[in-house]
């Protein structure tokens, strides 16, 4: 299948009801280390405006920008209805932030009216990376960035070394095979992402940069 209408085809586009409760137990608990890490890096560039969290899944890194960011307006857009579902039980108590069920090839915004976009752990599942990517560019005021996060297992040894240090022989051989499998390695990004980012309106403002055991892509809106 062309890289233009699916990265990884063996993932579904939307998690079926059995996958969000498997993640929600076992593989978004081990990700809220790294999320956390990553609504740090969100906060210290946004605290205010219109923030949009694709690929949101169980609501964690939403969760954690709204609580941290109380001026922000945090919306949460997933394609499996059952992860919008578990996300919103979770956001019961957090006012600035709202979930919905949505495409990211079709965001549901106005041209120009996104402050921030970010996303984690969702680009290996996209059927349409290039419509994602121009939907973001988009919605995006001019000057404003997206951060779109998938995993690389062999970005940092040193540091995936260090974080993996902090969990159990279990958990360790869980997260191993989560890098492994969600997402891609350093020679893939080099040529399948950017080939998908050179067909879109991101083509000449965009870098890459690992950071922990994902690849971080940051783009930005000409103004």
């Amino acid at each position: 299948m062309a890289v233009t209408k699916s990265i990884r085809s063996i993932f579904p586009e939307a998690m079926p009801l059995p996958g969000a409760i498997i993640y929600n137990a076992i593989p978004a608990r081990l990700l809220k280390e790294p999320e956390r890490r990553i609504a740090l890096d969100v906060i210290a560039k946004i605290e205010s405006g219109n923030l949009v969290d694709l690929g949101s899944g169980t609501g964690y890194l939403s969760i954690e920008i709204a609580k941290r960011a109380p001026r922000l307006k945090v919306c949460g857009i997933d394609l499996s209805k059952a992860m919008v579902k578990i996300a919103r039980r979770h956001a019961r108590t957090t006012k600035n932030v709202q979930f919905e069920f949505c495409d990211a090839a079709e965001l549901p915004f106005e041209d120009d009216s996104i402050d921030f976009i970010v996303s984690t752990g969702s680009l290996h599942h996209w059927r349409r990376p290039v419509q994602v990517l121009n939907e973001c560019y988009r919605v995006l005021k001019d000057g404003n960035e997206a951060w779109i996060y998938d995993g690389c297992p062999d970005a940092l040894e040193e540091e995936v070394g260090k974080l993996i240090k902090k969990y159990s022989p279990l958990r360790r051989w869980i997260l191993r095979r989560l890098m492994a499998i969600h997402g891609f390695r350093k020679q893939e990004y080099e040529s399948k992402i950017r080939n998908v980012l050179a067909q879109t309106k991101f083509k000449d403002s965009y870098e890459m940069e690992p950071k922990d055991f994902w690849m971080r892509i940051v783009a930005k809106k000409h103004k």
